[in-house]
């Protein structure tokens, strides 16, 4: 009996825990299921929000044949959902964005012609600080040209290092050098990593009149460039004070302008400021051996082209990239379809065929940079590898407010004046700083 009364007490608390477990296992399984179901439906959810139809405003300010023959080609496929507006606006003319901006259209992209224009976006209430946003978009920023992207976030108009836009290309300079006149003239083609005192001394030995013709060894045009390889501010960001005088950058650039207009022949004597700022038209002349600009002339079989000269203690440094860009605007409430976009137009795949056409990609690849231009005759035969071997040189740190308002002119004034270095840099100087002084009692 006490046997038979034990073994049905055991049988019972065995029934009994079974039945908790079973229990338990059944409270997991819905649990498990209700957590599927609220995934799925959470999946469903940012499914829907990415699929939504929606229209983007984007503010190109070369127009809408511009934006579908180029960037926009190909975005209709890719974002079937998704409707562009094309605005022909931008901060070249900023009164275009502020006459959208007043009729409640303000644009969610807007192409940027230059990084330098972040300021302008500030002025409007447009700019956007996009770290967060790329941050959260998975976007590999180290997939981008570092000193590029350095340069685009020193014009923080905040001066935090923040990043308002997204530099979309890769500008490109060259040593230009037309091989008609280094073989007449019997001298060797010049090389990679070459220093504009070098040039300058190569510039010597082929300026020279032969059969009647008078051979310019170097045309400056626009000497603008190779002064902000030295990365320095001509005025002081937190004071406001103007530091032209003391200038390294000032002195060594005006100072090479005036030897390279010194070499006899290579400048007219009556009135040699006339040939600067001449936009190019004058190397096709056939008379002038070298220029150093934004890489040009491709199409033409007798100009090859080397990397841009440097200045002694700054080598391997391009001027700074100021080229194009990206940037969200902060009113957008299309922020994460923009920078899908974005992604897209900066990938690989986008890159890849930007490459094969000839433009030069703002990627770090060297499977992209190997195929550049294998779709355009016109580079064949070109030292192509030149356009990648050189860093930018990345601006100062933080921008001035003013500009000082005579560094454009500055080559051709003193040219003109025939003064020495050092009272033409005190000119400049007094000059600068009644700019400064004219543009803060304006504000």
């Amino acid at each position: 009996m006490i046997k038979n009364f034990k073994f049905w007490l055991m049988l019972l608390v065995s029934v009994f825990i079974l039945s908790v477990i079973a229990g338990c296992s059944s409270d997991n399984d819905s649990n498990a299921n209700a957590d599927t179901d609220e995934k799925d439906n959470n999946k469903e959810e940012a499914t829907t929000d990415k699929d939504e139809e929606i229209t983007i405003r984007w503010a190109h300010q070369w127009g809408a044949d511009h934006f579908w023959n180029g960037i926009g080609k190909d975005l209709g496929e890719k974002f079937p959902h998704i409707t562009i507006e094309v605005q022909e606006a931008g901060t070249d003319h900023t009164e275009d964005l502020e006459r959208l901006i007043a009729a409640k259209k303000s644009p969610d992209i807007v192409s940027m012609g230059v990084l330098t224009h972040t300021n302008f976006l500030e002025d409007l209430g447009l700019a956007y600080n996009m770290d967060e946003l790329i941050k959260e978009s998975g976007f590999d920023l180290d997939r981008l040209e570092p000193s590029i992207v350095q340069y685009a976030r020193n014009q923080d108009p905040n001066k935090e290092d923040g990043l308002y836009e997204i530099p979309n290309s890769r500008p490109t300079w060259s040593l230009h050098y037309n091989k008609d006149v280094f073989d007449t003239l019997g001298v060797e083609y010049p090389t990679d990593g070459m220093t504009w005192e070098e040039v300058l001394e190569l510039a010597k030995a082929l300026t020279r009149e032969v059969g009647g013709v008078q051979y310019r060894g170097l045309d400056l045009d626009v000497p603008y460039d190779a002064y902000t390889q030295f990365s320095q501010n001509s005025i002081d960001p937190e004071t406001n004070e103007v530091l032209i005088a003391e200038s390294e950058a000032y002195r060594r650039h005006l100072e090479f302008v005036g030897d390279v207009v010194a070499i006899p022949g290579n400048y007219p004597t009556d009135n040699p400021a006339s040939l600067l700022h001449n936009w190019g038209s004058l190397f096709g002349e056939g008379n002038i051996a070298m220029a150093a600009d934004k890489t040009n002339w491709m199409d033409h079989e007798n100009v090859g082209i080397a990397t841009y000269p440097v200045w002694e203690g700054y080598e391997g440094l391009n001027p700074v990239p100021n080229g194009g860009a990206f940037a969200i605007t902060e009113p957008s409430e299309h922020k994460e379809a923009a920078m899908e976009i974005i992604k897209y137009l900066l990938s690989d795949e986008y890159q890849m065929k930007v490459s094969k056409a000839g433009g030069a990609s703002i990627l770090v690849s060297p499977e992209i940079h190997a195929v550049f231009g294998v779709d355009n005759p016109d580079l064949d035969n070109k030292n192509t590898e030149s356009l990648f071997k050189n860093d930018y040189a990345t601006g100062p740190a933080k921008k001035a407010r003013y500009g000082d308002g005579v560094l454009w002119t500055a080559p051709i004034k003193f040219i003109e004046s025939g003064k020495d270095i050092n009272e033409f840099l005190r000119i400049l100087q007094e000059e600068a700083e009644e700019n400064v002084r004219t543009a803060i009692e304006s504000e």
